[in-house]
């Protein structure tokens, strides 16, 4: 079995120290060493904003120092991550109260990112000039994955929200033939809630499991582009789709170890073309971080780093 030399995982970490955001650097010393839970929720909170959502390039390729929706899924993904561990409830709180205090009743959505957002530097696909269906109505990004922290924090939530909004998704997803990549990585966040009923887990993970093979590539050939890979919906040994993806996980994890850069980082697939090339390229720099912390995780989970 491949692992990540201890000179290469060494090379990967001083980058992220010298080079990376305070979030990851912090998350980095959460995970491998010995920093305590309040110095990253510290470092979180540098992108909170005084009503409750987070922005201010949270979201690298989204640059507004405003809050969006895409910027407060991801801290709560940052959140998640501290599974068990004291956290400020503060922080969690003023965020769900942002999050319904922007929710749209009648399409039962949110828009994920602002209109404001359009004045500040960001990647093309989040123009939205042009394409306000994008942004508009019901999609299972984000409303999945934020109902998903709706569940993990379901003591804030008003009685009736949850459950409806669990039936609209279960329905869509019943609907579809096919499922894009963003689309069911919401999904799979919704299902590894803690606070899912039976009933409806099961009905997710149905239906999560018949859709998977429209939106995975499992093709090592394709991996170098933009795609859902193995190892993203396979993210622990724990995954209820290992069995059903156990030979790619394998081979995507030796990808993963044979394609770290010389520098000992990962790097992004995407580019944002000739946007705000001076903008891309501090973007750039945040990604690199946050890729190589997640390929670090990763390989850490499935025991692939030499002792």
């Amino acid at each position: 079995m491949k692992k990540l030399t201890k000179k290469s995982f060494e090379k990967a970490k001083n980058w992220i120290k010298e080079n990376g955001r305070s979030l990851e650097k912090t998350r980095l010393e959460f995970i491998f060493g010995d920093t305590g839970v309040e110095k990253v929720v510290d470092a979180l909170k540098t992108f909170h904003n005084k009503d409750g959502g987070f922005g201010n390039a949270m979201e690298p390729d989204l640059r507004t120092p405003v809050s969006s929706i895409l910027g407060t899924s991801i801290a709560f993904q940052v959140l998640r991550s501290l599974i068990n561990k004291t956290i400020d409830l503060n922080i969690t709180e003023s965020a769900i109260q942002f999050i319904l205090k922007n929710y749209n009743e009648a399409d039962q959505s949110w828009r994920i990112i602002p209109k404001e957002a359009e004045n500040s530097p960001h990647a093309p696909w989040w123009n939205q000039t042009g394409r306000e269906s994008n942004f508009q109505g019901f999609h299972l990004n984000p409303v999945a994955e934020i109902l998903g922290y709706l569940y993990d924090y379901n003591d804030f939530v008003p009685d009736g929200l949850i459950s409806s909004l669990s039936s609209r998704v279960l329905t869509e997803l019943k609907n579809l033939k096919e499922i894009e990549m963003h689309d069911f990585l919401c999904c799979k966040r919704l299902f590894e809630s803690n606070n899912l009923a039976g009933t409806f887990k099961q009905g997710i993970e149905s239906e999560l499991t018949r859709l998977l093979n429209s939106c995975i590539v499992e093709d090592s050939s394709k991996w170098s582009g933009y795609g859902l890979r193995p190892l993203q919906v396979v993210d622990s040994p724990d995954s209820i789709f290992l069995n059903k993806l156990q030979k790619s996980v394998d081979e995507n994890l030796d990808y993963e170890i044979d394609t770290q850069d010389i520098s000992g980082v990962w790097l992004p697939t995407w580019s944002w073309g000739d946007n705000y090339p001076n903008e891309w390229k501090k973007a750039k720099d945040e990604w690199i971080g946050i890729i190589t912390l997640e390929k670090l995780l990763l390989l850490k989970r499935f025991g692939r780093i030499e002792d």
